[in-house]
């Protein structure tokens, strides 16, 4: 496996959550978008960053990101279960 992934942004799946009374869509797409919209401010563009036409992120140092970045955003504690969670939602690699 490569040292960076990209992932194309798409279009995600509804699921209903009623202990939020939000849709699961609303919940993974939206914390991965603030994920990415705040890396820069946070100083972590150098793990995880938009490409530049933005149709997709790419995580260039999948340990670091694991470490660093997603414990702010998600619960996921490995890679492969953050990759499991974007597969679910539709992301393609």
């Amino acid at each position: 496996m490569a040292n960076t992934d990209t992932v194309p942004i798409g279009r995600s799946r509804s699921r209903s959550n009623s202990s939020t009374g939000l849709a699961r869509s609303d919940k993974f797409p939206s914390k991965l978008y603030e994920m990415l919209e705040s890396v820069d401010s946070l100083g972590l563009s150098h793990m995880v960053s938009w490409l530049p036409h933005g149709r997709s992120f790419q995580v260039k140092d999948p340990t670091q990101f694991m470490d660093l970045v997603v414990p702010k955003f998600f619960k996921a504690t490995k890679y492969r279960s953050f990759q499991r969670q974007l597969n679910l939602w539709g992301f393609s690699r």
